[in-house]
């Protein structure tokens, strides 16, 4: 039988995002402000441990509710220190965060490798360029197609994020979505 997935949440509410997309108020939705500090993270994953129960679980630490990797680089490391940490000592087994498809570059996945990030989630949400555009993502598809062929030659785990029913989305268009989200 396999391993049973528990994910540890760190919400770092709109850090690193530097769009306002008309579904987003991360804000409102968490209730916390952006003022995300390693000793808050250490707090959480502590917290969240204790009510694991041991056995064969996969458990992860996820950085989701920003663009991670739009947070000053030194903050990251900051923020990763803390899962590596429990990551090297065997109390988790992976690392994932959510960030946008223009926010991945080379200087930025030989960051996430050196702090053994395993998954990077991207919030794409669609892959019609029209769609993204009305609902202000400040991306294009070809930015998300890039992204997602670089997170995976250099050897992360990728998540794509969509969303149905955005502003000027159609039934088709959400098809083509899942359909390229097959491919990817």
């Amino acid at each position: 039988m396999g391993k049973k997935h528990f994910i540890i949440p760190i919400f770092v509410p709109h850090l690193g995002c530097p769009h306002d997309c008309i579904f987003c108020n991360q804000r409102r939705i968490t209730g916390l402000s952006t003022n995300v500090r390693p000793e808050h993270i250490e707090r959480i994953i502590e917290e969240y441990l204790s009510t694991i129960p041991d056995g064969s679980i996969n458990i992860e630490v996820a950085f989701y509710g920003g663009s991670f990797t739009g947070i000053d680089m030194d903050i990251q490391r900051k923020l990763l220190s803390v899962p590596l940490k429990y990551k090297r000592n065997c109390k988790i087994d992976g690392i994932r965060l959510s960030t946008r498809p223009d926010y991945i570059d080379r200087e930025i996945l030989d960051l996430l490798r050196e702090y053994e990030v395993d998954t990077i989630e991207l919030g794409v949400q669609s892959l019609k360029d029209e769609v993204l555009n009305k609902n202000g993502r400040g991306h294009s598809s070809d930015q998300v197609y890039m992204a997602a062929e670089s997170i995976k030659a250099n050897g992360f785990n990728l998540g794509l994020q969509m969303m149905i029913g955005l502003v000027g989305d159609t039934r088709d268009g959400v098809i083509f979505t899942a359909k390229e989200f097959i491919k990817l």
